[in-house]
């Protein structure tokens, strides 16, 4: 019996000791737990604390970059909803708002005028900067983008910014935005590749949209008040008539009623398309005098607030741009003319001018550090140039284009400097240098009417070999300092190097890029 105790003593004290270790385990268990719930609680808040602050511009920057940006960052918009782009100017808040953020998002120099002075306000903690066109090449801009009473300000943009209203074009800045993230923030690279290739999907959608409805249109001209609509025509085989002296917050003078009627009736006009907040009196005025329907091309520079909680977006909006689009290119009628057709400008840059208009020029004209743009063509630097050009002349393709330009371009001096009196020609690494006089001009006339000049300079180096006579060629005709030339060069006579008209070789300043000649070639 005493022995049985003993064993149950024992036991029990085996047990107790057990317990003890089982309780001391499940509360060293339980504060191990509680330690990483608030670890990980800490550490969400520093993820959620983590995320990028973003401030975009204006609607269109907005919807695009949040749907790269997904859940990396609190994405904002600054230009308030319903409110005009153009006239927008930011406030000291709005200034500190952008300060304050780790990234600002806007579309390019030429729509948000003012971000250039905001550049050289920002502090030394001042948040990246991402510009959605870069190294998209624009159009040149139009005086008719905006029409103004006379007390409004001058919009007029040196390159028209509308590239948001040409679904092709939106996929452009969607994939430039996406490739400035993935620099600035190489962590996330992948999560801004998927959002990126997600939305890219729904605008491929959009722009095919686009091109299957508008393939076969009727009717290729469509009338607008505010010529923001230039990118979208050209992308899907469109042409753009804009009228002049049209602003929907004022209603039109009897005289110009009187204009528009005949205008009207002159193409069989049957619908001009307004913005989206026009003025509902002037429209209908028209409407009713000029015999002539009015529609709604949003040009999507904001939406409302009522419009953004209904759930209104850049892929709902462009819809029901193309809806309206079709009223006019589904009906069959005659090609719609500009109320004044455009003539072609006759200055000396196109060609016309006198004899007596053309004066002698110095070398030093020319005087700078100049490169070759062929290897720019080779690298494909250029290829944006040819691709507007087949799409606003529509006389050949891109690639026709391109290979014209090939043969115009094509030389093996990449690289030019000039001096007052020297010329130094770098090919293939080797520097041939060699000492100019200018021998005078020659005056060409062109098959289709209009003019060239060539200024001739000689060497008399017996080693100038094939840079003995140099022709110089810049659409100038006095003496001016130029911005780029064409130079024709040979070593048997100038009478031969004048014969050359196939082969044309081009430079411009060697301190530019690629993408800054591409952009100064589309815009003269």
């Amino acid at each position: 019996m005493i022995i049985f105790r003993r064993i149950l003593r024992v036991n029990l004290i085996k047990y107790k000791k057990k317990w003890i270790i089982s309780v001391c385990l499940g509360l060293v268990a339980l504060i191990f737990l509680a330690a990483c719930q608030n670890t990980n609680s800490k550490e969400n808040e520093k993820n959620a604390s983590s995320k990028l602050s973003v401030v975009t511009t204006f609607y269109p920057v907005y919807e695009f970059t949040k749907n790269v940006v997904g859940e990396a960052g609190e994405v904002s918009l600054l230009v308030p909803a319903g409110t005009e782009p153009h006239d927008y100017e930011p406030s000291a808040k709005d200034m500190l708002k952008i300060n304050q953020s780790d990234l600002f998002v806007y579309h390019n120099d030429n729509m948000e005028t003012w971000v250039g002075k905001l550049k050289n306000t920002l502090g030394e903690k001042s948040p990246k900067i991402i510009e959605g066109t870069r190294e998209i090449v624009l159009l040149p801009g139009s005086d008719d983008e905006h029409e103004h009473s006379e007390n409004e300000s001058d919009h007029h943009h040196e390159y028209d910014p509308h590239t948001w209203l040409s679904p092709k074009m939106a996929i452009k800045e969607v994939k430039t935005i996406e490739a400035q993230l993935k620099k600035l923030y190489p962590k996330q690279a992948n999560l801004f590749s998927e959002n990126a290739e997600k939305y890219i999907k729904k605008l491929s959608k959009l722009d095919q949209k686009y091109s299957e409805e508008l393939k076969d249109a009727k009717q290729k001209n469509f009338v607008t008040q505010h010529a923001a609509f230039r990118y979208l025509a050209l992308d899907y085989g469109l042409n753009q008539v804009s009228i002049a002296g049209l602003n929907p917050d004022k209603e039109p003078s009897a005289k110009r009623l009187g204009e528009l009627k005949k205008y009207v009736e002159a193409n069989s006009i049957q619908y001009i398309y307004f913005e989206k907040n026009a003025n509902d009196k002037f429209a209908k005025t028209l409407a009713k005098e000029a015999k002539v329907n009015v529609e709604v091309l949003n040009p999507l520079e904001s939406l409302t607030k009522k419009e953004l909680s209904e759930g209104g977006n850049y892929i709902k909006v462009m819809e029901q741009n193309l809806i309206a689009l079709k009223k006019t290119t589904e009906t069959e009628g005659k090609d719609i003319q500009a109320e004044e057709k455009s003539k072609e400008v006759k200055t000396v840059a196109n060609g016309y001018f006198s004899d007596a208009d053309v004066k002698n020029r110095s070398l030093s004209d020319y005087s700078g550090n100049w490169q070759s743009v062929y290897p720019l063509l080779e690298k494909g630097a250029l290829d944006q140039v040819f691709e507007l050009k087949s799409k606003i002349n529509k006389e050949m393709s891109a690639a026709d284009y391109k290979d014209y330009y090939t043969k115009g371009y094509k030389t093996d001096v990449d690289q030019i400097l000039i001096d007052d009196k020297t010329m130094s020609f770098i090919k293939n690494g080797v520097k041939e240098s060699y000492t100019y006089q200018y021998k005078g001009f020659k005056i060409l006339n062109y098959s289709k009417g209009n003019r060239g000049v060539r200024y001739l300079f000689e060497s008399s180096d017996p080693k100038a070999g094939e840079f003995k006579y140099v022709q110089f060629s810049d659409h100038n005709i006095s003496p001016v300092k130029t911005s780029h030339f064409h130079i024709f060069h040979g070593g048997e006579s100038q009478e031969k190097v004048l014969a050359e008209l196939e082969n044309w070789p081009t430079y411009y300043p060697k301190k530019l890029t690629g993408f800054e000649i591409a952009q100064e070639m589309i815009a003269h």
